[in-house]
């Protein structure tokens, strides 16, 4: 599998929702509308690194929350093994992916 993976899956009482594969270890359940927010707050950063400096999101489906600091080069996504790094190409298709899929 290449990273960044955005997919649809099913979940048993929260119907459909989309898995965001960043790595092997890290890896978020989303709603729909979820989804659609974070796609437009990494279209925001990745118009205008400037305007934010953190991303954030409690997403239902996941244990963890997203946390990521928005970087000139990208986002810092914060993991409990360190910081992993999405260029802005990264950020821009995933923001992509999650309106669309």
């Amino acid at each position: 599998m290449t990273y960044p993976n955005v997919k649809r899956v099913s979940h048993r009482m929260l119907g459909h929702m989309l898995r965001m594969t960043l790595s092997e270890q890290l890896v978020l359940d989303l709603t729909l509308e979820e989804g659609r927010t974070l796609s437009r707050a990494f279209t925001a950063v990745a118009h205008d690194w400037r305007r934010s400096d953190l991303v954030y999101l409690s997403p239902v489906g996941s244990d963890a929350d997203f946390t990521a600091a928005v970087t000139q080069d990208g986002l810092d996504v914060a993991t409990p093994a360190g910081r992993h790094h999405l260029d802005w190409n990264d950020v821009t298709e995933l923001a992509e992916r999650l309106a669309v899929e």
